[in-house]
């Protein structure tokens, strides 16, 4: 296949693929900033200010969150006219990430509040806790399959764009009902490593359907939790003589 034919059937049938390409660029752009800040990867106990709390949620939701829906990026284009088969799945991830960066935001700032009142440790244990109940909590399994759910999108003009801004916002908000514990607790630690391990494990529940035992789901939190716990360990053994302390208990700015 030539790569002129390549671009074309991606084009066609992949309309997809510029939202793969926006999630890849925030994943290398938290790869980077891990390269050069080391407990980017395994996490750290810094508090973010308000002030850049927002920036940092609009890349790590765009890493974590846009490769869940792939496949509604995929049906807005298809179901669009020809001339907005790019519009249209911008407008629809325009509402969906509009929500989700609000949410992370808060919970960033959750995250902050609560390491700063109980230490870092204690709040990754409290912070995936409360994300094993709220697992378990009944319904959560309809509201994940209900991720997937589509609407009747108008063909052109404002209502357009307006249906799919819309759609963007609703599934987000099903999706924010289904995750938003576990994503405060791994705002907690913000730490790469927990981040991938996260969004892939989400990945793989959502292209199941939902359809995952919830003891099941429960022990793979709990086990992501204990990783986010021992990695935390390992930024303490990783300060050397001369590197900066980092606070694991106790206030942080």
């Amino acid at each position: 296949m030539t790569s002129t034919s390549f671009v074309v059937r991606t084009h066609w049938y992949h309309p997809e693929w510029f939202a793969v390409a926006l999630a890849g660029g925030a994943w290398v752009a938290l790869l980077v900033a891990a390269l050069v800040e080391p407990g980017h990867l395994l996490g750290s106990a810094q508090v973010h200010p308000p002030s850049h709390a927002l920036s940092h949620a609009a890349v790590m939701t765009v890493a974590m969150m846009v490769p869940f829906v792939l496949p509604q990026v995929a049906h807005v284009a298809h179901n669009s006219l020809w001339q907005r088969r790019y519009r249209a799945p911008l407008a629809y991830l325009a509402g969906y990430l509009g929500v989700w960066i609000l949410v992370a935001t808060a919970s960033i700032v959750a995250g902050g509040l609560l390491v700063s009142a109980i230490g870092w440790r204690p709040a990754i244990v409290v912070g995936f806790g409360v994300a094993v109940v709220a697992y378990l909590s009944p319904g959560r399994r309809r509201l994940v399959r209900q991720c997937a759910m589509t609407m009747p999108l108008s063909p052109r003009g404002w209502r357009a764009d307006r249906d799919c801004a819309l759609y963007g916002v609703a599934t987000a908000r099903r999706c924010v009902a289904t995750c938003w514990v576990l994503m405060t607790a791994v705002m907690i630690g913000h730490g790469l490593i927990v981040m991938a391990t996260a969004t892939v494990l989400g990945l793989l529940e959502r292209r199941r359907g939902g359809d995952v035992p919830r003891a099941e789901g429960a022990l793979v939190i709990v086990g992501l939790g204990l990783l986010a716990l021992a990695l935390s360990y390992g930024v303490s053994a990783g300060a050397g003589p001369g590197s900066p302390a980092v606070p694991l208990d106790g206030h942080t700015h």
